[in-house]
């Protein structure tokens, strides 16, 4: 799955062309982001290239209202294995 940095990522939000913004449980109960956008998914990630996690779903929805407006998040808490 290709990943996408803060900037693109809210560039991409900010524009409004993205069908849906996930989070995703993943092992150890964090979770990540997703973007579904018309040319992929990406997964938001660290500058060092890693998988950006946030340790509550709370936290990147708190996340994302502060910096934008978004109004729908759909958060999955099946653990894919």
């Amino acid at each position: 799955m290709p990943r996408i940095k803060t900037k693109e990522l809210t560039e991409r939000i900010e524009k409004g062309n993205y069908t849906a913004i996930r989070l995703r449980a993943l092992h150890g109960g964090t979770f990540c982001m997703l973007l579904e956008d018309t040319d992929g998914v990406f997964i938001h990630e660290n500058l060092d290239g890693s998988i950006k996690e946030y340790p509550q779903a709370n936290h990147a929805l708190t996340w994302l209202k502060n910096i934008m407006d978004v109004e729908k998040v759909f958060v999955d808490t099946k653990i894919r294995r």
